[in-house]
This record gives structure tokens, C-alpha cells and sequence, in this order.
């Protein structure tokens, strides 16, 4: 007589936990991701482009590779380092071609060496993929402009515009709108006048991608 307990064995029993409870198994970390991850969150950012490169030179699963890869670049995009992430991330677009945060990364650190055209190009991929994801098209929008394409931008950042309106994204709805009558008021002036405020916007894509669309790829991971 069991007395009505349910036997169940252990290995069913952590499947069944994987599953149903998000993050109750964590993926499994080598020593040079928990350097490289101990070092990131304690913000020692220049230290840590090393450990990534270490651990992506164990050759991880494409997951990982992927996270640690972009990492990496942000990294060296926050060190000031922007011609090597923008290798970093060539590289990285050269091995996964079709994913989303791969093209997305590509297409900040293109845009950050203003490469305008290839930054272009990357985030028409980002926004085919994600076309309700709205910073893809205020992305997109800058590069444009950046690329002297005016009309063009003021065009994406519109759809941008009625994105966040129908998503109820207050902050973002507000941002593009003052973004698309800043971009008219420079017509008048030479090229190098919006330089600066190009930069900015770049950096705040760059920023808010990491803090926002690239988090939801890393909480997939449990780490």
C-alpha cells in the first residue's frame, strides 16, 4: 500500500520544474561566464571585454554566444571603443545573419561610427523582424537622417510616432514628436549643425536597447 502518495521521480520532477516555474533552473554557467557576468554587474565595463572574449572562445551554444557576443560590444561601445565593436558586431551579424538582436547590435554600433548606410541596412532587417517593435523605427529613422535622407526619417519616425500612440508609450510617443520637429528645424543649416544632437540620440538608442529590448533576450536565458 502506497497510501495515496503520488511516486514521482526526480528527474521528471526538475523537467516539470523547468518548465513550469520561469527561471527555477538556472543555464548552467562556466567559470568564464561567471567572471565575465561578476564583472559586468559589479560595472567594471573595460574589464570585462576580456572575460567576454574568453568565454566566446569556448565556444558556447548559439544562446549564449549571441548574448555574450552583444555584450561585448556594448561594452566596448561604452568604453569608447567603437571601431571594435563595430568589427565585434560585424563578426557577429557574419555568423547569425537572421536574428533579431544580432542585426539590432549591428545596426547601433554601425550607426555609432556613423556608417549610416550599413546602419541603414541593418535596421531595415531589425524592423522586417519586429515591425511593432518601435525603437527599430526611430533607429532606423536616425540613420536615415544621418545618411541625408530627411524626408525619409521624418517619415519612419511617423510610423514610430503612431507605434508608441497605438501602444500608449506616453514618453516615447512625446520623444519622437519633438524628435521629427527638431530634424525640420535643422533643413536650413549645413549637415555638421546636427552632428551633435545625432550623437545623442544615437547613444539613447544604443542605451534604451540595452536597458529594454536586450534585457527580454537575456531574461530567456536565466542567468
Amino acid at each position: 500500500m502506497t497510501r495515496g502518495y503520488l511516486f514521482i521521480p526526480m528527474t521528471f520532477l526538475i523537467l516539470w520544474l523547468a518548465a513550469a516555474v520561469p527561471g527555477a533552473v538556472a543555464a548552467p554557467q562556466s567559470p568564464e561566464l561567471q567572471e565575465a557576468l561578476t564583472l559586468d554587474r559589479d560595472e567594471f565595463v573595460a574589464e570585462s571585454i576580456a572575460a567576454w572574449q574568453k568565454y566566446i572562445e569556448t565556444s558556447p551554444p548559439k544562446n549564449m554566444h549571441i548574448y555574450a557576443g552583444v555584450k561585448m560590444c556594448i561594452a566596448y561601445a561604452k568604453t569608447g571603443r567603437f571601431l571594435e565593436a563595430m568589427k565585434a558586431a560585424q563578426a557577429l551579424a557574419d555568423k547569425y545573419p537572421n536574428h533579431y538582436d544580432v542585426q539590432f547590435n549591428l545596426a547601433n554600433m554601425m550607426s555609432a561610427v556613423q556608417r549610416f548606410d550599413q546602419a541603414v541596412a541593418a535596421f531595415h532587417k531589425v524592423v522586417e523582424m519586429r515591425p511593432q517593435e518601435g525603437l527599430g523605427h526611430v533607429g532606423l529613422g536616425l540613420a536615415l537622417f544621418g545618411n541625408g535622407k530627411t524626408d525619409e526619417a521624418v517619415k519612419r519616425l511617423r510610423q514610430a510616432r503612431a507605434l508608441f500612440k497605438e501602444q500608449k508609450n506616453i514618453s516615447w510617443y512625446q520623444n519622437v514628436r519633438i524628435m521629427i520637429g527638431q530634424m525640420k528645424s535643422f533643413a536650413p543649416y549645413p549637415p555638421d549643425f546636427s552632428n551633435l544632437w545625432l550623437t545623442n540620440n544615437i547613444r539613447t538608442i544604443r542605451d534604451t536597447y540595452e536597458t529594454g529590448v536586450f534585457r527580454q533576450y537575456e531574461e530567456t536565458l536565466n542567468l
